[in-house]
């Protein structure tokens, strides 16, 4: 739904020698200028390594037409910077519109400006941008928020009141070798359906839960949020997640916001503030200290087994069990099993989207061993795909379990980090030699050895280097004498013959409750 939130001018008029966004067309505008609104700007940047890529702006117009601009890393970024700001009326010359990107984009809008060296921004302070509205949001109803799981086509903007607010939480993020912080907020529909946002880093511990507490006990708090994305989380399933483009906003002075609060009908209910529900930080300390062989983690008690607990080990794969199969058909958004019969997919039993189609993903029933025994591990997707270097939908023409073992078992030596939960052992990251250094240093300061004891350790040596593969893919049209689709087997009509070549590294282990994955 798109909403607008200003006075309309009439379409294509240009006052005072501005030209309206809505006349904009492809190619270089040296000789334009518009008169816009920043509503909102944002640097657009990966949290995981702080890297910067652009300054971004969500524009408006006196026609209330929405366009994001862009300046690229650089020099532009860095004077625009200092020339823009959030809320004030500029006019822009000298830029270039293009179509708009594939991926994070803040409106709908075909087109984009994109700003360079040569664009003059010039402040305009007196009152002829009054008109100008200073908000604009495409706002997605709840029930279409499933659909946008995994699209980063467009940012996400929703409405609704605030029903529960979580204290701050932490996760552990391998990719990052850190733990991030991040705080849940419950919202609620006018028909009653909930949705979960989840507020990362900063943005989440500037959300004042306190005051919003506070404040609800006598009076809704109707919330805005602003370029999300979609993810399914388990324990919290579909849910909004900040990016370096969201931005929130509580009880905002818009028609939007006083339409939804004049139509709530129930008596209101007090917000309540929560303890995160739903978190799992890993304490580096106790997992440097966490050494184990295969025949300790057997004999553990399971009381000593939480959730979410991690253990290092020394051991090596011997293959997987090729009569279980080696993939299973997933939900695209929460990865749970999907039924198959005569080639037709059951309904994912959480209720989400049919589309995109359920595809494959690895499930691989593995063995490691060490000097004191071996023991079943599995291996799911993610982690099976880098070990593999391909996706399974790739790997199912013509490759059996028993290639796929065949490969694994070509590592002559390894080392995992690994834990156990219900019985099972589950790969949940495969370390590199900077986290495996980190790992080392982190030992020797907590004043433990790095090398572990002849009884403890495993009879194999072991590289720590990442894994390197070299594959060869020849691809090989068969005829097919069953004349049916390949829906409930695992080899089709195209055999793929590899040759992969790896080096030692070290995996990492989690437990995870196989019954809630299935």
């Amino acid at each position: 739904m798109r909403t607008i939130l200003s006075p309309q001018a009439k379409l294509g008029s240009s006052q005072g020698g501005f030209t309206p966004l809505s006349r904009l067309t492809d190619g270089d505008h040296g000789w334009v200028r518009v008169r816009v609104r920043v509503s909102r700007i944002w640097v657009a940047s990966n949290p995981d390594t702080g890297t910067e890529y652009s300054l971004d702006c969500l524009l408006i117009d006196d026609e209330g037409v929405t366009m994001q601009a862009r300046a690229p890393r650089g020099d532009t970024m860095k004077r625009l910077k200092h020339q823009l700001a959030e809320g004030k009326v500029y006019a822009l010359s000298d830029f270039t519109v293009v179509p708009r990107e594939h991926e994070y984009m803040a409106c709908s809008n075909a087109l984009m400006i994109y700003m360079n060296k040569q664009t003059v921004v010039d402040e305009i302070e007196d009152d002829t941008g009054s008109l100008i509205p200073l908000h604009s949001f495409e706002f997605v109803d709840f029930n279409d928020v499933p659909s946008r799981n995994g699209d980063k086509r467009f940012f996400t903007d929703v409405i609704g009141e605030i029903v529960s607010v979580e204290e701050m939480g932490e996760t552990w993020k391998w990719k990052t070798w850190r733990n991030i912080s991040f705080r849940n907020i419950r919202l609620c529909d006018l028909r009653g359906r909930k949705l979960n946002v989840a507020l990362f880093g900063e943005l989440g511990r500037r959300f004042d839960a306190e005051q919003v507490f506070k404040q609800g006990q006598n009076v809704p708090i109707v919330a805005v949020f602003a370029g999300m994305l979609v993810q399914w989380y388990s324990g919290k399933e579909f849910t909004i997640r900040s990016t370096s483009a969201s931005k929130y906003y509580l009880d905002l002075d818009i028609p939007e916001v006083q339409e939804f609060r004049e139509s709530l009908m129930d008596p209101h209910k007090p917000i309540d503030l929560l303890p995160c529900q739903v978190q799992n930080p890993v304490n580096l300390a106790d997992l440097v200290k966490s050494w184990r062989t295969i025949k300790q983690l057997k004999s553990l008690n399971p009381h000593e087994l939480q959730w979410g607990t991690t253990f290092l080990c020394t051991a090596t794969l011997k293959g997987i069990d090729c009569t279980r199969g080696w993939f299973y058909w997933s939900c695209f958004h929460c990865k749970r099993s999907i039924g198959v019969v005569d080639g037709i997919f059951s309904s994912c039993i959480h209720g989400c989207p049919k589309d995109p189609p359920p595809f494959r993903r690895y499930k691989l029933n593995a063995v490691m061993e060490d000097a004191t025994g071996t023991m079943d591990v599995m291996i799911f997707d993610d982690q099976a795909r880098q070990l593999l270097g391909a996706a399974a939908e790739e790997f199912v023409g013509g490759v059996t379990g028993e290639k796929i073992s065949a490969v694994l078992c070509s590592h002559q030596s390894r080392s995992f980090v690994i834990a156990a939960a219900n019985g099972c052992f589950v790969v949940k990251h495969i370390l590199n030699e900077d986290e495996l250094q980190l790992i080392g240093s982190a030992q020797v300061a907590a004043g433990g050895d790095p090398l572990l004891l002849e009884e403890e350790s495993s009879s194999v040596s072991y590289n720590s280097g990442p894994i390197k593969i070299k594959e060869e893919i020849m691809v090989v049209k068969e005829e097919s004498e069953a004349g049916g689709g390949c829906e409930s087997t695992q080899d089709g009509g195209l055999s793929r013959i590899l040759q992969l070549q790896f080096t030692s590294e070290k995996v990492l282990f989690s437990p995870i409750d196989i019954r809630r994955r299935w």
